[in-house]
């Protein structure tokens, strides 16, 4: 395919694609949603690997879930601010506040003020390709104990960032060194493979390369799933160096990996693209107890939140991030933990000057003038959770023979209560019988009730625990701890 047909087929400029969508007749939610990869890149919680993609998840955060979901991640003051120096008002007053958004357009069509191509036509393309080549190399690597696959939502960490290639490889080389953990690998994999987006080849092939060459990655393919090209990049002294196909069509810059291309893309031939010199491997990798690692719940969550973006630490991406799982609503990693530890990295990446452009202005002066008057009645509503708790606390201990119930979170903070409080009890000697979800399902929808037994506390909940729990009923003496977690472990196979 000439350079000429590359162009027309897959117009660069966000005006072609713009055009090219219309043209085509594609619904623009396949070009407007973003590929739904989460990554860490310079400090910002990246969606799609770019930070439109982040724009748009909060976006239809803020719609989904409400402005409330959003503020409470702030003082009210400093979104008042915000609101000064997106829209350029000097405005102090209520009354002020008032007038100024009484003044504003409601007929305007706020949902389309900027639409920027995000996503593909062609993901069927994209994930068919992903999965076939995946299983492919795997059966190849683990026939010829060359190492482990991973991917494609398992992070490999490059100093301060922290990206999730589709398709990664780890030679046991590197395996021996324990960089491999439950969720992440701390340093640069062997082989990076990234499967294209054809309207957005740019990521691949230019940001997320360079990232890669500078990181140690040793090899980087990029796949092309409509063109079914593939671009092979080995890492020498001087950088990454474009390489070619041996004249038989194979690639081999692997040791003990032969990669036929051709074998790949066939519907009919039905042989593998890859083999390997099968030998018996002598090594291992183990999940084993005890392992001190990061993964999701290491940190507390306490996300800084201000008027311009505030750089997320790689430790605290990977123990806030989700699981990589969008649902309607959006639900972000399945529940409701992964939705608020979402939003708030959003708004740290994008910080709240531009986070209030995302929305009306007068739909956030009514939020926060209501917010405003919910906090003067904070006192009393935080009492009257107070009560609850202890209500169910007697519950449990009595009607459930729970040894002890505690309470740590947001009742033990000298904060108001926001969209995200619950009521967190603590249970420790707790009957085989008993049945969370048959408690928690007779209970009304507000306030939010969280029962965790000490057992199954995060490391961050456990802190917490030690250092702030408040005890409703039974005693606590600590001798109760939670089961240790597991963590990936090599080992060399004895003769």
């Amino acid at each position: 395919m000439s350079d000429q047909q590359k162009q027309s087929k897959f117009p660069p400029t966000q005006q072609g694609l713009e055009y090219y969508c219309a043209s085509q007749s594609i619904e623009l939610s396949e070009c407007s949603e973003p590929e739904f990869r989460l990554e860490l890149v310079e400090g910002k919680f990246l969606v799609g690997g770019t930070i439109e993609g982040s724009r748009w998840l909060l976006k239809e955060a803020l719609i989904g879930w409400g402005l409330e979901s959003a503020i409470a991640f702030a003082k009210l003051e400093k979104w008042w601010e915000a609101l000064r120096l997106a829209y350029e008002v000097p405005h102090q007053s209520p009354d002020e506040w008032l007038a100024w958004a009484e003044d504003l357009p409601l007929a305007k069509n706020y949902s389309h003020d900027w639409w920027i191509p995000l996503g593909s036509r062609y993901k069927g393309e994209h994930r068919w390709t992903r999965d076939n080549l995946r299983q492919a190399i795997s059966t190849a690597v683990s026939q010829a104990g060359f190492g482990s696959c991973f991917g494609p939502n398992y992070g490999m960490q490059l100093v301060q960032d922290v990206f999730t290639p589709d398709i990664l490889i780890v030679s046991d080389l590197r395996l021996t060194e324990n960089i491999c953990h439950n969720c992440y690998m701390n340093g640069s994999a062997d082989l990076a493979i990234e499967i294209l987006l054809p309207e957005r080849t740019e990521i691949d092939e230019q940001v997320r390369w360079q990232y890669y060459e500078r990181g140690g990655v040793q090899h980087y393919w990029t796949v092309n799933p409509v063109t079914q090209e593939i671009q092979f990049w080995w890492r020498s002294s001087i950088g990454y160096q474009l390489q070619t196909l041996d004249p038989d069509g194979c690639y081999r810059a692997i040791n003990g990996l032969t990669f036929s291309p051709e074998l790949f893309w066939s519907l009919e031939l039905h042989l593998p693209a890859f083999t390997s010199t099968r030998q018996e491997r002598r090594w291992v990798l183990k999940y084993e107890e005890g392992l001190e690692e990061l993964s999701w719940g290491s940190l507390p969550f306490s996300p800084v939140v201000d008027l311009q973006p505030h750089a997320i630490q790689p430790e605290q991406f990977i123990a806030w991030c989700p699981e990589t799982k969008l649902e309607s609503g959006p639900l972000i990693g399945g529940g409701e933990i992964g939705t608020r530890n979402a939003i708030a990295m959003l708004l740290m990446s994008l910080g709240l000057v531009e986070t209030v452009k995302l929305m009306p202005g007068y739909e956030w002066v009514r939020i926060l003038r209501r917010i405003e008057r919910q906090q003067q009645q904070d006192a009393r509503l935080r009492q009257e959770w107070w009560q609850y708790a202890q209500t169910l606390a007697q519950q449990l201990r009595w009607s459930y023979q729970v040894g002890g119930v505690g309470l740590i979170g947001d009742l033990t903070k000298d904060l108001p209560l926001n969209f995200w409080s619950e009521i967190h009890l603590i249970l420790w000697e707790v009957p085989e019988k008993f049945k969370k979800w048959h408690f928690l399902q007779g209970l009304p929808d507000k306030p939010r009730v969280c029962l965790t037994e000490v057992k199954w506390a995060t490391p961050a909940q456990w802190q917490e625990i030690c250092e702030k729990m408040m005890i409703l009923v039974g005693r606590w003496q600590g001798l109760e701890q939670p089961l240790r977690r597991k963590g990936l472990q090599f080992h060399w196979l004895s003769d």
